[in-house]
C-alpha cells in the first residue's frame, strides 16, 4: 500500500511541474494570444528609432558603439550610427525605402551594389544609409543631419555660424 501511495504522489508531482510549464505567458514576456477560426489579427512589429526620431532600423541589427557618434549643438545635430547583424542585404534595402517613406521620407537616389547606398531628405533634413554586404555580418551606416528650428528661424547674429535666409531679387 506505501509503495502505491508513493508511486502516486510522484505522478502527480510530475504532472503538476509538465501542467506548470505550459500555461501562463511566454518566456518573452508576451502575453499569449488566442485566436480563433476566422479571426484575423495583425500585430504592428516595434520598430526601434536611432537618435533621430524619424530614421528606424530593424529589429535584427546591433548597434556597432566604437563607430557610432552623434553630435549635437543649438543649430543641427549630426552622427553616423554603425550597426551590424545578419540580414540580406535585398531585404535591408527593401526595409530602408519603406520605413523611410512610412516617416515622410523622400528618396533621392540610391546605387545598389557590393555597397549600397541610399539617400534620403526631408527639409532641413538628410540622411544617407550606406548597406556593406560582409562575408559573416552585413554592416549598416547611417549619416544624418537635421538643422534645427533655432537655426532655420535665424535666430542669432550674423557671424555667430547661424544660418539666415535671403531673397535675391
Amino acid at each position: 500500500m506505501r509503495y502505491l501511495f508513493k508511486a502516486f504522489l510522484v505522478v502527480m508531482l510530475i504532472s503538476g511541474l509538465f501542467g506548470c510549464m505550459t500555461t501562463g505567458t511566454s518566456s518573452s514576456g508576451d502575453p499569449a494570444t488566442v485566436s480563433s477560426p476566422g479571426a484575423s489579427e495583425q500585430y504592428e512589429e516595434f520598430v526601434p528609432y536611432t537618435e533621430f526620431d524619424d530614421i528606424a532600423v530593424p529589429n535584427e541589427l546591433s548597434r556597432v558603439p566604437d563607430k557610432t557618434f552623434i553630435y549635437e549643438n543649438a543649430e543641427f545635430k549630426t552622427g553616423m550610427i554603425v550597426m551590424k547583424g545578419r540580414v540580406e542585404v535585398s531585404s535591408l534595402i527593401d526595409f530602408f525605402v519603406n520605413q523611410m517613406a512610412k516617416d515622410n521620407w523622400v528618396k533621392e537616389n540610391s546605387i545598389i551594389s557590393s555597397v549600397s547606398t541610399l539617400v534620403f531628405k526631408k527639409p532641413y533634413k538628410s540622411c544617407m544609409i550606406r548597406v556593406n554586404d560582409g562575408t559573416y555580418n552585413t554592416e549598416v551606416e547611417i549619416y544624418a543631419v537635421e538643422l534645427k528650428a533655432e537655426a532655420r528661424a535665424g535666430s542669432g547674429s550674423a557671424g555667430t555660424g547661424s544660418f539666415n535666409e535671403q531673397s535675391i531679387q
